[in-house]
């Protein structure tokens, strides 16, 4: 397989060619988008910045069968629009300036996953170093659901983080646990069950019941959850995630709201949406600890989807 690195600094595009080589690659970089369309033959994956998403998205448009995956050093507003309604285009990382790489573990594991051959899932210990701490429970209730949002506010501080960080990173769970124990839960006839008062209080049976992880390795931080059901799609992550992000506007065609993205893009460095339809929807939320809160309120966001 091969991918194509378009990055006009030529000290990052060697190390991004070197992350998509690890990755199982034939890579070749370019820094001018002159030399991008003499280049594409036998090219599976087009990695740019952002700054270029337009010739991304024309060649991509005219070869379906070739994915895209970008990086950017600023907001992702720009580039949402057009993710929302082009689905080789589904994963976006965040760089600290256009003068620094993205991050090496997340172009490996992003660009490893989109190989035709390779499994699309990952374990949650993949998204972490060997070490890591944590707990991990089914939550059957909203009562425990509450209890599970202040543990993880305990959890944070006794890793010596600021009181705010935990209090982000409770909103988080709190929010991917509303969206997985009100929104996905659907009966018989595909409707869902729950999410006209997400309100109310619940007492889910096992089979309705999501799974949550939190965990930290010193480094980074995930928090995780899981539904049985797989039935968030791509525009209820791009399309709602950027209608919050554009106006704040609510987003009532699945229950949730547009603005429950914004918490989940605001709390993290990145997010993984990852979809088995009708079967499972994994959501991972990652936190870099070693940001201080400065830093991490102007660091670009990593957004990714995948669907099997």
């Amino acid at each position: 397989m091969r991918a194509l690195v378009l990055e006009r600094n030529k000290k990052v595009s060697r190390r991004l060619v070197r992350y998509f080589t690890s990755a199982g690659y034939e890579a070749e970089a370019v820094h001018t988008p002159e030399h991008v369309m003499g280049n594409l033959d036998g090219v599976s994956v087009l990695a740019a910045d952002a700054f270029d998403v337009d010739l991304v998205v024309e060649i991509l448009t005219n070869k379906p069968a070739m994915r895209g995956i970008l990086w950017t050093a600023e907001p992702l507003k720009r580039a949402l629009r057009y993710m929302n309604d082009l689905p080789q285009l589904s994963n976006i990382c965040g760089r600290k300036d256009f003068e620094s790489a993205p991050r090496a573990w997340e172009i490996v594991m992003v660009a490893r996953r989109l190989l035709p051959t390779n499994e699309s899932r990952v374990k949650f210990s993949d998204f972490l170093h060997w070490g890591y701490t944590g707990f991990q429970e089914q939550v059957a209730s909203t009562e425990q659901r509450d209890a599970i949002v202040a543990k993880v506010q305990e959890f944070v501080g006794h890793l010596g983080l600021p009181k705010r960080v935990g209090e982000s990173l409770g909103e988080l769970a709190h929010e991917l646990l509303m969206n997985a124990m009100f929104d996905a839960p659907i009966d018989a006839d595909g409707k869902p069950k729950y999410a006209r008062d997400r309100k109310a209080t619940l007492v889910l049976p096992p089979s309705e019941q999501p799974l949550f992880r939190v965990a930290a390795d010193g480094s980074r931080l995930a928090i995780q959850v899981i539904d049985s059901f797989g039935q968030l799609r791509r525009h209820h992550v791009f399309g709602g995630l950027a209608r919050g992000l554009e106006r704040g506007e609510m987003d009532t065609s699945h229950g949730g709201a547009g603005l429950g993205m914004v918490v989940c893009h605001n709390a993290t460095v990145a997010m993984f949406y990852d979809v088995v339809p009708n079967q499972h929807t994994e959501v991972t939320g990652i936190f870099d600890m070693d940001l201080n809160v400065r830093e991490f309120r102007i660091r670009a966001k990593s957004l990714h989807y995948f669907q099997a």
